[in-house]
């Protein structure tokens, strides 16, 4: 399979950034992505669409909640899992859709990959994707 990585939605993401750099020790890896450098999404300006995190030998995913977007409780963390090729993805997506609900159909994103999210019947939200350039 592929690596699963826990993805937090807080309401202030970089000070949780700093939050968790003094407590854990994580390290930020790679740059931090501002949605108002992403091409729709200028109207987010200040809020963090996606950062990485290291603690230990995990990674963790972080980002601002939206305020057109609020976050239901228990919304605040999803899995994601980066999958080892488009056939495991299409076919993981297809099952969890089973009686659950698709929150963003697969597609192709900005950041390279095929990704969607879905709801499954248990109330979990996984974010699926394959080929991350």
């Amino acid at each position: 399979m592929g690596e699963l990585i826990t993805f937090i939605t807080v309401d202030n993401c970089l000070e949780a950034i700093e939050v968790y750099k003094e407590v854990f020790g994580a390290e930020l890896q790679g740059d931090i992505t501002m949605l108002e450098d992403v091409t729709g999404m200028e109207k987010h300006k200040g809020k963090v669409g996606h950062s990485t995190l290291k603690i230990g030998s995990n990674r963790v995913f972080i980002n601002d909640a939206l305020d057109d977007q609020p976050l239901i409780k228990g919304d605040r963390i999803q899995l994601v899992l980066d999958l080892e090729t488009e056939d495991n993805l299409r076919t993981a997506f297809d099952k969890l859709k089973i009686d659950g609900n698709v929150v963003q159909e697969l597609e192709e994103v900005f950041w390279g990959a095929l990704f969607g999210t879905v709801k499954d019947k248990f109330g979990v939200t996984w974010q699926l994707y394959f080929g991350h350039k």
